[in-house]
């Protein structure tokens, strides 16, 4: 059962935090009291967010920044209880015409960049003995997705990683599930879908709207907290029924 202000006086570090649903979780979990990090390539920070939330320009694919950026937040914090991996990158491209650079490039910040952030974090959450850890997958990772191999190879990898750092990180308390969620109303689909484009999609989805953050942020705050305690290497499919397998 979820504790009144479980929350309060906890540390956080969000990959991917300046936009869309790192966004959203960063202003969640700052309402709840956490003092959030948040490691993104971006300059220019998300200008409603204020208060205990600290921007850390970093590259999530490069080894050396996501440890540094790491060694930086625990000396700064003294301790580290929550991550959660957002950061992606999407460049749609037909198979036949995708380029080794964007394949590699994809899998670098998305999958690369889960791992170097994990790693890390476990580090800093190992010797306390406690840990809450959500990646962020996706649908495509079981669907496919056209002109999508490399995100939905890079989003299944998310799911095996996810689930063995779950079982090397259980016996220290630290629990370890993903999120898969469909179209989401965020600018990474927005950058390469029509509003038609939106509004098919959205007449395939049983509850007939396309995700909102809101949704992403709800999914997140669950695996968070005590309500699921008992949840390690799991997947939440937060699609609203437009795969339901």
């Amino acid at each position: 059962m979820a504790k009144d202000n479980e929350h309060q006086g906890r540390v956080a570090v969000i990959t991917g935090g300046s936009g869309g649903i790192g966004t959203g979780i960063g202003r969640r979990l700052q309402s709840e009291g956490v003092t959030v990090h948040v490691l993104d390539l971006s300059d220019d920070p998300d200008p409603g967010a204020a208060g205990a939330i600290h921007f850390h320009s970093v590259d999530i694919g490069n080894e050396a920044q996501v440890d540094s950026a790491f060694d930086r937040i625990q000396s700064f914090s003294k301790r580290l209880d929550y991550l959660v991996c957002c950061a992606a990158i999407f460049r749609p491209q037909p198979f036949l015409e995708l380029e080794a650079e964007n394949w590699q490039q994809t899998l670098q910040t998305n999958l690369t960049g889960s791992f170097l952030a994990c790693r890390a974090a476990l580090r800093c959450m190992r010797p306390r003995k406690f840990g809450r850890i959500v990646l962020f997958s996706s649908m495509i990772a079981r669907t496919g997705s056209v002109k999508g191999a490399h995100y939905a190879a890079s989003k299944g990898g998310i799911l095996g990683l996810a689930r063995t750092v779950a079982i090397e990180a259980a016996a220290d308390n630290i629990r370890v599930n993903t999120i898969s969620p469909g179209i989401t109303d965020t600018p990474q689909p927005r950058a390469f879908l029509s509003d038609a484009d939106l509004t098919q999609r959205r007449a395939r989805i049983p509850l007939g709207r396309i995700g909102a953050v809101e949704d992403m942020v709800e999914a997140c705050m669950f695996l968070l907290s005590e309500q699921s305690s008992y949840l390690i290497g799991q997947d939440l499919r937060v699609n609203g029924g437009a795969s339901l397998w």
